[in-house]
């Protein structure tokens, strides 16, 4: 039996892990180029497949019958055999309903901004609609090259006569909406890797938001849930949303639906765990090289001392580069080094205890990683070799102003006594 992905470029997906992680089936990942789709289908070689992009609108007239739920959205990722006859369905509509309630997010009544006009915004857009929304505004590149706005009507449910009101809009008419949206929704590849750190709004644009939905999940935080997280609402990226359409899929493959939604959050832990960066922060000497390194062997994580690379690019020492170019030289190394370490996953990172002084450093560092402080007295720090921890009074001053910073960023604080 053959199960897998279609799609042109699947280099980083994860379907596969996760499909795996079931235990039920082996499962491929098929690139195909546009000429090889017609092909693929005639054979009729598989059991069952998802599709991504871009091909989820292509498939439609390659099925034999398609959902009413993937008819209404436009969109098939999910098809699987019944009585011989070929469906597409699209369970992206479960996993982005798993994912807003799995955070507490409830459309019921809000105003969603739902930023792209992809496959994924389709889906987004049913699902907030027959979720209650009271407005739907959509925004695109799409709507920017056309330098127009429309608003239509569109059935929440094919088996009702409620409606909800859709309004795709320019960017540029985003100024006269903000204070009007409650939910933020990003379909768009916007921030995904390798373009880290891309946002395209400001979420302090937007006072009345509650609530962001990335489905974006490489990264894990992209700057927009940065910032959301930031301003205290509730946030949610791609991560769930992909498995809890992967494990709908496998439950429609085996003739059973609904039969793993109880896998989800096992799959979502495994996969946060193995992938995520643990990142140590903390006041020079406190001990985060020798604990890193622990770490690393703990749970076959790569462990990566960030000085150590700066020391490599520079081609000096530490005491060198401050001779040379003083602590700014410096820091700007160190932000190149956190830039290029926070784009990966399965590290461990000890950082140098003012890595995170520079707000683009935190960002970098943070978008994939569980941030942990090692904390250690001042007494006890070593001292040796550090141009700005030369004694006790400057370490007094010195853990004055980096403590603050260093409880506001971890998530968890190792006391290393």
């Amino acid at each position: 039996m053959k199960y897998g992905l279609i799609g042109r470029t699947l280099a980083h997906s994860y379907s596969k892990e996760i499909h795996e992680a079931l235990g039920k089936y082996s499962y491929g990942l098929f690139s195909l180029e546009p000429e090889a789709l017609i092909d693929f289908f005639s054979a009729r070689d598989f059991s069952g497949l998802n599709v991504t992009i871009p091909y989820k609108k292509d498939v439609i007239p390659l099925c034999d019958e398609v959902s009413d739920l993937a008819r209404a959205i436009g969109s098939v990722n999910t098809l699987y055999w019944k009585d011989h006859i070929l469906v597409g369905h699209n369970t992206d509509y479960e996993g982005f309903l798993y994912t807003a309630k799995r955070s507490g997010i409830s459309f019921a009544g809000k105003t969603v901004l739902i930023m792209g006009n992809g496959g994924t915004s389709l889906t987004a857009r049913k699902a907030a609609a027959d979720e209650g929304a009271a407005k739907i505004y959509v925004t695109s590149r799409s709507a920017i090259s056309d330098n127009t706005s429309r608003s239509t009507d569109i059935p929440i449910k094919e088996t009702t006569t409620a409606f909800v009101n859709i309004t795709t809009i320019t960017y540029d008419d985003l100024p006269n909406i903000t204070g009007d949206i409650d939910i933020i929704v990003n379909t768009t590849p916007v921030g995904t890797f390798p373009n880290n750190l891309q946002s395209i709004i400001d979420i302090a644009d937007f006072p009345n938001c509650e609530a962001v939905i990335d489905v974006i999940y490489n990264p894990f935080k992209t700057k927009l849930l940065m910032d959301a997280e930031k301003a205290g609402l509730k946030t949610a990226n791609g991560l769930p949303m992909l498995v809890a359409q992967a494990t709908a899929a496998a439950g429609y493959f085996l003739g059973t639906p609904g039969a793993f939604e109880s896998e989800n959050e096992r799959i979502i832990e495994k996969m946060v765990n193995d992938m995520r960066n643990i990142v140590l922060i903390g006041m020079p000497g406190s001990g985060k090289t020798t604990i890193g390194k622990k770490l690393a062997e703990q749970t076959g994580k790569r462990f990566v001392d960030m000085d150590d690379m700066i020391i490599d690019k520079a081609d000096k020492s530490i005491p060198e580069i401050f001779e040379e170019v003083g602590e700014s030289g410096f820091r700007d190394i160190e932000s190149q080094v956190a830039a290029e370490l926070g784009k990966q996953r399965g590290l461990v990172i000890a950082t140098g205890g003012g890595a995170v002084l520079r707000e683009d450093n935190v960002y970098a560092l943070k978008q994939n990683s569980l941030m942990i402080h090692i904390k250690r007295p001042l007494e006890d720090l070593a001292t040796d070799g550090r141009p700005l921890s030369k004694d006790m009074d400057t370490l007094r001053s010195m853990a004055a102003e980096r403590m603050p910073i260093y409880e506001s960023l971890a998530e968890e604080t190792i006391d290393n006594l």
